[in-house]
């Protein structure tokens, strides 16, 4: 077993190592490519990894741009100087990376001795944020390494990545990062805001790796009293005792007593699931904001497996509901979508998964889809439910629609067109200027989970926008929230390893991003 001394080993070698290019040797310079808010400190715009750490004789030079309307963000520039590489900014790993910091007094260069840098193998151009008077969504910072040169000698740095582009969000803050606790890994977000404005953000708490279950993972919470400002610590809600005994992928709802209702899974994972052995289905339910919850209750046999009462379903081999949030109508039936293995295939198929007393007993809709994955329901102003299916071949979102509560379910073009690069993401209705709109989030791609984004509906043309990118580079899961007052919340996974992070923004600053283009 990895003692907590070796995990954390394990983590900060993991920092210096991810970024790597594949072309060994040679100085390299990373440009950082994440969102900020704005009075945000030590924020990096370069980090420059030396060949070798530097001497006490050595100099190094660097000359660099920062366009005007980028250096009217920033209060002051700053080296910071470590010898670890890191994916994202330092100061998001709670102390784990160590640097010492040294101020920079110019906009264009910076001449860097041994005496005071001896040691140092990574150097961060990093910046202390302005607080504008007024916040706009085209509020950049950019920066681009110009030319660099070691003991007088001009030396080629391969750039890894595009140039520096981090856009100001109305806010942007990390809630799960890797080494978190010590977590090696975080995934599967998960945001709610409560009938009293509480928010709730889960994530899953993958000890040792980022794989699904059977891994050993905990299921860990944070919770915020003022819109996601600030959060409190995270909470373990349920802790997994080893490989096949984790617990992971919550769905949750609100039913309109104000219980919460929480779905997850737990156990040998889907694909070793069968129906005397079933991959077990749970819920916890909390009657004060998430505050506490109800123990774990077993309510798989309501789905699917051997002790379920329905013939058809007693047969089928394995099931879960997908992350993130599920629904509840006029009448007050709580909904979430099942992914349901119905034999030794690979194939998953969809059905809607519902309660009409507030998850004490569960029904099971007909068929919704055949062949598909993970997938979201939205109730529709009109009152019809409208459910997104993940496609697992790639191509476009699958939607499927009822009218009558979920119990049956039948085609629909009207939102065909949506990409999607095989991916859990999340309607959500959204109003402006009296009307409802719908938004969805899916990385854009094309072809991989890169590039986080928002797509918005046109229902006069019945057609998808353009993709409107919230986190360029790698991307994947993610969920949203109405935060009120036209407010957006945004939680989703960013880069390769893989941190939980909550950004909010406006329709009109989604807008506004789209114009850019």
């Amino acid at each position: 077993m990895m003692t907590k001394k070796g995990l954390l080993f394990a983590t900060l070698l993991l920092l210096s190592t991810c970024l790597l290019s594949a072309q060994e040797g040679g100085i390299k310079v990373y440009p950082s490519r994440h969102g900020v808010e704005t009075g945000a400190q030590h924020k990096t715009l370069l980090a420059i990894e030396l060949e070798e750490p530097l001497k006490r004789s050595d100099q190094l030079q660097f000359r660099f741009a920062i366009p005007t309307e980028s250096q009217r963000l920033i209060e002051s520039l700053e080296i910071l100087s470590s010898d670890s590489l890191a994916v994202r900014d330092l100061d998001d790993y709670k102390g784990r990376v160590k640097y010492a910091t040294h101020p920079l007094n110019s906009w264009c260069e910076a001449t860097l001795t041994g005496k005071v840098y001896e040691g140092a193998k990574v150097l961060y151009l990093s910046a202390n944020l302005a607080t504008p008077e007024h916040y706009s969504p085209h509020h950049i910072l950019r920066c681009r390494m110009k030319e660099l040169s070691l003991n007088g000698q001009t030396v080629e740095a391969k750039q890894v990545g595009d140039e520096t582009f981090r856009r100001f969000f109305r806010s942007y803050k990390p809630l799960f990062v890797p080494g978190d606790g010590g977590s090696r890994n975080y995934r599967i977000p998960v945001i709610h805001k409560t009938q009293s404005g509480v928010l709730l953000a889960f994530a899953d708490r993958r000890k040792f790796n980022q794989t699904d279950i059977p891994e050993d993972i905990d299921i860990i919470q944070r919770r915020s009293f003022d819109n996601g400002k600030t959060w409190s610590e995270p909470e373990i809600l349920i802790r997994g005792t080893g490989h096949g005994k984790g617990y992971g992928d919550v769905a949750v709802v609100q039913a309109k007593s104000g219980k919460l209702v929480m779905l997850f899974i737990g156990g040998q994972g889907l694909w070793h699931g069968r129906p005397d052995t079933p991959m077990p289905t749970y819920m916890m339910t909390s009657g004060d904001d998430g505050a506490t919850w109800s123990p774990a209750r077993d309510i798989t046999h309501f789905i699917y497996g051997s002790e379920c009462t329905d013939p058809q379903r007693s047969q089928l081999w394995s099931a879960f509901c997908a992350s993130g949030q599920g629904a509840v109508t006029e009448s007050g039936r709580i909904m979430f979508v099942t992914a349901i293995r119905p034999d030794a295939n690979y194939r998953l198929d969809n059905y809607l998964v519902y309660s009409d007393d507030e998850g004490e007993t569960w029904q099971v809709s007909e068929r919704a889809y055949a062949g598909g994955d993970e997938s979201k329901v939205i109730v529709m102003p009109d009152g019809a439910i409208l459910m997104s299916i993940r496609n697992p071949h790639k191509g476009d979102r699958i939607f499927r629609v009822s009218y009558d509560e979920g119990k049956t379910w039948q085609p629909t073009q009207d939102y065909a067109g949506l990409h999607d690069p095989a991916c859990n993401g999340a309607p959500l209705l959204m109003e402006q200027n009296g009307l409802k709109m719908l938004l969805h989030s899916l990385p854009y791609g094309p072809n991989k989970r890169w590039n986080g984004a928002l797509y918005g509906y046109d229902p006069y043309r019945q057609q998808w926008s353009d993709a409107v990118v919230i986190n360029p580079g790698m991307s994947a899961y993610s969920d949203m929230v109405d935060l009120g007052d036209g407010l957006i919340g945004y939680f989703v996974e960013e880069d390769d390893e893989m941190s939980m992070v909550f950004i909010t923004f406006t329709l009109e600053d989604l807008q506004a991003m789209q114009r850019e283009h």
